[in-house]
């Protein structure tokens, strides 16, 4: 078997929250002792895709949301299988601790009331409550009150009553720090600057917020009946009942966490995707009419079912962060229950586990104008965990005017990307990762049949081999096929010997799948060549030589599939060897390698409207039986192309950009290998 060389040792292994997580978080382990956690492995990659002149590039991805704690959808898919609500919250919050609490007072900041006056809807035994009284009948006698309203002024809160279309102030005068308002029938309904109004359980106040005229409002209520809107808001009240009771606990967890870092403060949590969605009660149009109810019959089950149960870590609520979908692979955090780990539950029945999506480098110039015309995106870090070497810590944007780094979860919102776990495909850049750790490797025929797998570690060398397949020795062409399906896995396709073409999906694992038939009437082509994204339009696409030295083009879907070719051109029947490709130059068009029979090797520029121009860049290489382009075997950002010949040396010849760099052995024995890609 042939024996590699090993290169440096490998180092181990939407939603919500951003806004609180930053402040509260810091706060809690100050003041509640939590313990951090270890830090999660960063692994440095090279991953750099050169940008094709106003087109775009697809990006492959997982999860919605940042991964931490409980997956909404892992929840769902977890609940469906089985699995009870309390082993599904000891899944996602390791070490935490069911605790029961009371039933106190939550407090909401309603974001869309911004208009520094506190009004809603008169009703018959309202009162009033500042820091003096406590529920102190308001009215005028012998008039009918319509709407109330809290302003403030130099003074303190202020307190007015609509009577006759006329503002009448009330006699109490002013209220400091806060005034609120409630009901007899224990909800209040609030109007809001755009016409439209909401019913809140619980009391409405204003509250003191900077200098005047500047209020807040605010809606304070019990925690059991603040989740009643909360829960359907987070999770559809139609999935089974045990995500929604894990779903509830998270819920009054996460705002029990938020209460216990600030219990003095006006307000413990807000109403948005930075904190827990709450929407109140109902929602009315500016007719008055009722559009939504925020609350269901099953989520108030779940809440009934798990009243008052918190999780608790080191004597305190946890932080018990959720997001949508993790992508298979929790993410880590700042604390102990916040640990990296695969998620058995979130791909099952999850449209959102795995996504896509094209970019245009237009797009990539309007959010990061500082670099003029964007040429490169570059992904230097990632976290080490899961597919693709896990999310993207760190990643380069380069152009015209200069460069830029920001942090992946940067990147993702500044793209609108669903989460920070993804891969730039589809693209320029030739994809040699098939085990998706984010390192290229080698897909390898053996002489017996057999598929095998190498592994490379991304400086050059081998981490290892194992056998993926066997009966391969039917098929007449093998060639690794870039991501083809815009999944962010690489491809392979192969010709058998009836001529037809099958596509082959990666386990993500160097493994691959069941085939897919891709079609027949390819036993007249000689070879098969997949460069890249030739044509700018974020898909795959191929190339092909048949027995008339005609070359051909077939721009790919992104789905696997092909459209109607056309001629490139004829004059390709002297090639002993073309081989795909990449970007050789920088310049955002894919190339590819072409050896003639003469030895003379030779690099194809990508053009300007999809053709190509060639220049030699070497001879002396008719004596090389394997003969395959790798994107970036030795970290250095460029293609590079390996080679063996009849002494079963397999050598890197590095790519300097204009030329190749002395070539090096990298591995002995492999004259038992028919086909490398």
């Amino acid at each position: 078997m042939p024996t590699l060389v090993s290169g440096s040792t490998r180092s181990s292994h939407m939603h919500r929250r951003s806004l609180v997580a930053s402040v509260v978080t810091a706060a809690m382990v100050a003041v509640l002792g939590v313990t951090s956690a270890a830090a999660a492995a960063v692994v440095t990659t090279s991953e750099r895709v050169y940008l094709p002149p106003g087109g775009a590039v697809t990006i492959a991805g997982h999860g919605f949301g940042h991964g931490r704690g409980l997956s909404q959808w892992g929840a769902r898919g977890a609940a469906t299988q089985g699995v009870g609500y309390q082993d599904i919250l000891d899944f996602y919050y390791p070490g935490t601790t069911r605790v029961t609490q009371n039933n106190a007072e939550i407090r909401v900041l309603v974001s869309a009331d911004d208009d520094n006056e506190v009004r809603v809807v008169a009703q018959d035994g309202m009162t009033a409550s500042d820091t003096r009284n406590t529920r102190r009948p308001i009215g005028f006698p012998g008039e009918t009150v319509t709407q109330w309203r809290i302003v403030r002024q130099a003074e303190g809160l202020f307190l007015h009553g609509l009577v006759n279309g006329a503002w009448r102030p009330w006699s109490q005068g002013a209220s400091s720090s806060f005034l609120g308002i409630e009901a007899p029938s224990g909800t209040v309904r609030l109007l809001l600057p755009n016409g439209t109004s909401k019913l809140y359980r619980g009391s409405v106040r204003a509250v003191e917020d900077g200098a005047a005229p500047r209020l807040r409002t605010v809606n304070a209520l019990p925690m059991e009946s603040y989740l009643r809107s909360v829960v359907p808001s987070e999770s559809p009240s139609s999935w089974p009942a045990d995500a929604l009771r894990a779903q509830a606990v998270a819920a009054r967890t996460y705002a029990s966490f938020d209460r216990a870092a600030r219990p003095s403060a006006p307000w413990h949590t807000c109403d948005t995707t930075s904190c827990q969605v709450y929407p109140g009660y109902r929602t009315y149009n500016s007719a008055g009419v009722v559009t939504t109810t925020h609350e269901a019959s099953t989520t108030d089950a779940a809440i009934a079912g798990t009243a008052n149960q918190v999780r608790y870590f080191g004597g305190a609520p946890a932080f018990t962060q959720f997001s949508s979908s993790n992508g298979g692979w929790t993410a880590s955090g700042s604390l102990a229950y916040q640990v990296a780990k695969p998620d058995p539950w979130d791909a099952i029945g999850n449209p959102v586990h795995s996504w896509s999506l094209r970019v245009t480098t237009e797009r990539l110039r309007t959010a990061y104008p500082q670099v003029g015309t964007p040429r490169y995106v570059e992904t230097s870090r990632r976290t080490g965990d899961g597919e693709w070497g896990g999310r993207v810590v760190d990643v380069v944007i380069a152009g015209s005017s200069g460069s830029v780094t920001v942090s992946g979860s940067a990147f993702r919102s500044a793209l609108g990307l669903r989460s920070d776990w993804w891969k730039l495909t589809g693209s320029t850049r030739l994809d040699s990762d098939t085990t998706a750790d984010g390192r290229p490797d080698l897909v390898a025929v053996m002489n017996d049949g057999s598929l095998r797998s190498y592994e490379g570690t991304g400086d050059g060398g081998f981490a290892g081999w194992r056998q993926v397949g066997k009966g391969w020795s039917g098929m007449r062409l093998v060639v690794r096929a870039n991501d083809l399906t815009s999944d962010g896995r690489t491809d392979v396709l192969a010709v058998d010997q009836t001529g037809v073409l099958w596509r082959y999906e990666p386990d993500g694992k160097g493994g691959f799948g069941s085939a897919t038939k891709v079609g027949p009437g390819w036993g007249g082509f000689r070879m098969i060549v997949m460069p890249g994204d030739i044509d700018g339009d974020g898909a795959v696409d191929m190339l092909a030589i048949d027995s008339g030295g005609v070359m051909w083009q077939y721009p790919g879907r992104g789905d696997g599939s092909f459209q109607s070719r056309f001629r490139v051109g004829p004059g390709w029947g002297g090639m002993t060897a073309v081989l795909g490709g990449g970007d050789w130059t920088g310049d955002g068009r894919v190339d590819f390698v072409a050896r003639a029979a003469d030895g003379r090797l030779f690099l194809y520029q990508g053009g300007v409207n999809g053709g190509f121009s060639g220049r030699q860049i070497g001879t002396g290489w008719s004596g090389m039986r394997l003969l395959t382009v790798v994107d970036d075997w030795d970290g250095d950002t460029r293609p590079d192309v390996l080679a063996s010949g009849s002494d079963g040396a397999l050598r890197i010849y590095p790519w300097l950009g204009d030329r190749f760099g002395s070539p090096r052995v990298i591995g002995s024995a492999w004259d038992v290998v028919r086909v490398l890609s």
